[in-house]
C-alpha cells in the first residue's frame, strides 16, 4: 500500500490541477492588461491636456502681438479693436487649429476677455477645447514704446 502511495505521488499534476493553474494565471495576466491599458489610456490623455496648454499659451502671445490693433494710431485703451483671428495653424502641434475672439465687459473697460478655441483630429472624429482667458485692454509693448518715442507705427511682418 505504501509503493501505491509513493506511485501517486511521482505521477505529478492532474490535468483539472493543471487548467485550473492556467485559469488563475490567465485572469492575472488579463487583469495585469487591462489596468496597462488604461494606465496609458490616462498617460495620453494627460499628454494631450498637456500640448493643448502650452499652445493656449502661444496662441495667447500671439494674440497679444497680432491681434490687437489701434485702428486710428490712438493709443488709448478704449480705442483700440480686436482682430479675430481664426483657424490659425498650432506651430509644433500638426493638424491642429486654433481661433480667437474677444469680448468686452461693460464693467472693466480695461479688460478683454479672449476665448480660445483649439481644434483637432482625434481617432478620425473632430474634437475641440475651449480656454477663456482675460489680457489687458492695451497695445503689445514694442507699440506702446514705438508710441512714446513718437516713432511711425510699423506693422509686424508674420
Amino acid at each position: 500500500m505504501a509503493e501505491h502511495e509513493n506511485k501517486r505521488a511521482e505521477r505529478g499534476f492532474t490535468l483539472v490541477e493543471m487548467l485550473v493553474a492556467l485559469g488563475i494565471l490567465l485572469v492575472g495576466i488579463t487583469s495585469l492588461l487591462a489596468a496597462m491599458s488604461s494606465s496609458v489610456a490616462q498617460r495620453r490623455t494627460a499628454d494631450a491636456r498637456h500640448e493643448l496648454t502650452a499652445l493656449c499659451e502661444a496662441a495667447l502671445l500671439r494674440v497679444q502681438h497680432e491681434a490687437v490693433r489701434a485702428p486710428d494710431g490712438n493709443p488709448s485703451p478704449l480705442q483700440l479693436e480686436f482682430v479675430p483671428m481664426v483657424d490659425q495653424p498650432a506651430a509644433g502641434f500638426p493638424g491642429m487649429t486654433w481661433s480667437a475672439t474677444a469680448t468686452v465687459d461693460d464693467t472693466m473697460p480695461t479688460l478683454w476677455l479672449v476665448r480660445l478655441t483649439v481644434k483637432w483630429l482625434e481617432e478620425g472624429e473632430n474634437a475641440s477645447a475651449e480656454f477663456l482667458r482675460v489680457i489687458p485692454r492695451q497695445l503689445p509693448l514694442r507699440d506702446r514704446v514705438i508710441a512714446f518715442r513718437g516713432e511711425p507705427a510699423e506693422t509686424p511682418t508674420r
